[in-house]
């Protein structure tokens, strides 16, 4: 008897003890997952007062443009789109923007700014004529403002890979003869040089030490920069590293190159400079100096003829 009651009691014990533990997890639980609860909520009450905070071009415009840019993206050919990638990666991806965001940017010009526009215009109760002409150059600017930018960035990126280009192969040149190779050289350049040409040679390391054959990372290269030059230079190498001829001797020919090709092109920019100079001496510095030396002149021929 006295065996059944301490194995009873044991019994009780236990279960006390096991309610006991699931009614703290239990309660620490449902402290726990309201503090939970809290704490998203003040967080999604911030989260909404910050945007409500933001401008109403950020909040309705953007996504609204947005949406219209992924249905012209789904629209739009590849082509055409992978054409305006090339020319944002020839361009240096100027602003950090992609496709999404340039064309976000068209559209805005496009489409939101003459809405805008016609709408203030009607409201101001001005003329028909300035409203569809100002609307007509938001949509032109729009069309064709995004492209111009990129030209222009290209072109700029174009010369100053060009002006750097032979200081670059020297420095390469005389790493290679050092006794280094043709990717520690390369490595040389990117540590010392600065510009635009030596993080293309960056970029081209990195895809090498990802695995890509060193001739593809340089066509890669050709093809983002788009330099007549540096596309020369490109074939020049991978051809010189098919045949095995030594690199040091290629590199040394392309800087002798390089360097004449810049005196030539500085010397067709002087030769074009006494063209340049023609119409504005023209224009506007021979008429002033025929007024000052002709004006009192007349003005004493007239004064004659007057008496």
């Amino acid at each position: 008897m006295l065996l059944y009651l301490i194995v009873f009691f044991s019994f009780s014990a236990m279960i006390a003890l096991i309610y006991a533990v699931y009614s703290i997890t239990a309660s620490n639980k449902n402290i726990i997952t309201k503090r939970l609860d809290k704490i998203s909520l003040e967080k999604s009450m911030d989260v909404r007062e910050e945007e409500l905070r933001k401008p109403f071009l950020i909040r309705i415009v953007q996504p609204a443009v947005r949406q219209m840019t992924g249905f012209m993206l789904k629209v739009t050919p590849k082509e055409i789109i992978n054409s305006y990638e090339m020319k944002i990666i020839a361009a240096g991806n100027p602003f950090n923007y992609g496709v999404n965001e340039w064309l976000t940017t068209q559209m805005f010009f496009m489409l939101v700014v003459p809405v805008f526009t016609v709408i203030l215009g009607m409201v101001s109760d001005a003329a028909i004529e300035k409203i569809l002409l100002f609307a007509v150059l938001e949509i032109i600017v729009g069309a064709f403002g995004p492209s111009m930018i990129l030209i222009t960035k290209t072109q700029q990126r174009q010369k100053e890979i060009t002006k750097t280009l032979p200081d670059i192969l020297d420095l390469l040149t005389v790493s290679v003869e050092a006794g280094l190779g043709f990717d520690a050289a390369l490595g040389k350049v990117v540590e010392k040089m600065p510009g635009v040409l030596a993080k293309e040679f960056d970029k081209v390391l990195q895809e090498i030490k990802m695995g890509k054959p060193r001739k593809d990372a340089l066509r890669n290269m050709s093809d983002r920069l788009g330099v007549v030059d540096v596309t020369t230079f490109i074939a020049s190498v991978i051809q010189a590293d098919q045949l095995g001829v030594s690199i040091g001797n290629v590199l040394r020919v392309q800087s002798d190159q390089m360097r004449v090709r810049r005196r030539q092109r500085a010397q067709e920019k002087a030769m074009k400079a006494p063209i340049k100079m023609l119409l504005p001496m023209v224009f506007f510095i021979f008429p002033t100096i025929f007024t000052v030396l002709l004006g009192p002149v007349v003005i004493r021929l007239m004064e004659t003829f007057a008496k």
